[in-house]
């Protein structure tokens, strides 16, 4: 093998707790398409910052201190061993979750709409909550598309939720700044007194919106937390 070959990673980005333990993969692109995996014992790591996390003694798994500070970010970068430069180099950003992200990180998926008063709304079918406080919704889920993003604040002792909108391709003009939100068990999210906006195409007749009909909007959980 090559050592001047960029090794490969599962991903250039992850979240972790402290306390994480993280197994450790490396492949190096071997023809197009084809990932050859890269013994372990031919790679060399360096972490930064160097007390955040250990590389075991096998070199399978990273371990990341319980003292990682949320929000921080490691780094690990892996060298095939006997490469020139960079050219065998590949890193890995881990941010780390506080407390909030941990709980809220993920997709989630509309379950039902509750105590709309018989009102016709038009919530989003699909939120993802993202490491960093970022959020973004769709009405629409298909692949990496979203209508709108941003950043979101809550606070688990009271329930309060905000939203401050950052971007998008379609972004309503009345998406609320406020609601509450609480967890119900593992599985499910309850979001109140907030509205996702009105969708520009295709909406439904009702103008009334979920704040303003007293819904309750449940949502699933359908994976992509931590790891």
């Amino acid at each position: 093998m090559d050592p001047n070959i960029a090794p490969s990673l599962p991903a250039s980005r992850i979240s972790a707790v402290p306390g994480a333990s993280i197994p450790i993969q490396v492949g190096h692109l071997d023809r197009p398409h084809v990932i050859q995996p890269v013994p372990l014992e031919c790679m060399d790591w360096q972490i930064s910052p160097a007390d955040a996390a250990r590389v075991s003694d096998d070199g399978l798994v990273l371990d990341i201190a319980d003292h990682a500070a949320p929000g921080s970010e490691i780094r690990l970068t892996g060298t095939i061993r006997g490469s020139s430069g960079s050219a065998g180099s590949e890193t890995l950003r881990i941010i780390i979750l506080d407390e909030v992200s941990r709980e809220l990180i993920g997709y989630w998926r509309l379950d039902e709409t509750r105590d709309c008063d018989g009102v016709t709304v038009d919530p989003p079918l699909e939120i993802r909550f993202e490491a960093e406080r970022g959020m973004s919704v769709t009405w629409t889920p298909f692949g990496r598309y979203w209508d709108y993003w941003g950043r979101y604040a809550w606070t688990p002792e009271s329930g309060a939720f905000g939203l401050e909108v950052t971007g998008g391709n379609q972004v309503p003009g009345d998406v609320s700044e406020t609601g509450v939100l609480a967890l119900v068990g593992d599985t499910h999210l309850a979001l109140s007194g907030f509205h996702f906006g009105t969708r520009e195409r295709g909406a439904p007749p009702s103008s009334t919106s979920t704040a303003e009909a007293g819904c309750t909007l449940v949502f699933r959980r359908a994976g992509g937390g931590t790891q």
